[in-house]
Parts: structure tokens; sequence; C-alpha cells
């Protein structure tokens, strides 16, 4: 299962420390397993365009950002708290249920 986490500028300042959304990326990936692949969307949602992902994580922020079709698609909000904290189980248990059910 293909997931992608997708950071957000607002005012021209990103919204997550990239080194903290790296370390929850890592998190992640060691929790969920070969199973899925996470990947960090560095262009701020051109992915939710593209349909590349089956899960994307969005930044909880940006949610007013997103076009009706992006909106569309499989999204899962983050917040800040959970990338500074690590907060990754509810993630986890989320993505391991929708990928049961693919």
């Amino acid at each position: 299962m293909q997931v992608n986490i997708i950071t957000s500028v607002v005012a021209g300042q990103e919204t997550a420390k990239a080194a903290n959304v790296q370390a929850f990326m890592d998190a992640l990936s060691e929790q969920l397993g070969k199973d899925f692949t996470v990947t960090l969307d560095t262009d701020y949602g051109q992915s939710l365009t593209d349909h590349r992902a089956d899960v994307y994580l969005v930044y909880f922020g940006s949610q007013a950002n997103l076009s009706p079709e992006q909106r569309s698609q499989m999204i899962i909000f983050y917040s800040d708290e959970d990338v500074d904290n690590l907060n990754t189980g509810r993630f986890v248990d989320m993505l391991q249920q929708l990928n049961k059910q693919a």
C-alpha cells in the first residue's frame, strides 16, 4: 500500500519542520512493515492531483486548500502534535485496517 505524507506551506512557511516530518515518516515506515511504502510528498499535494498513492496523510491545517477532487481521495489528517511527538499509533492502526480491506 502506497502512503504519501503531504506537508503544507502557509504564508511561505513550512507548517511542520522537515526533520520532524522525516522522523515521523521513518517511525511509521518501521511500524507498518514491508507491505507499506511511505513517502514524503514535497511538492505540497501534487500527488493528490496525480493519484499516486492509496492513502494520503495530509497536514490538518491545509484542508481548506484541498480541491473537491482532492478531498474525494482517502485522506487521514495529521497535526503538528502528531509529528512533534511521533504519535504514530492511530495512523498505524488505521492504515493496517485499510490494507486488510483492500
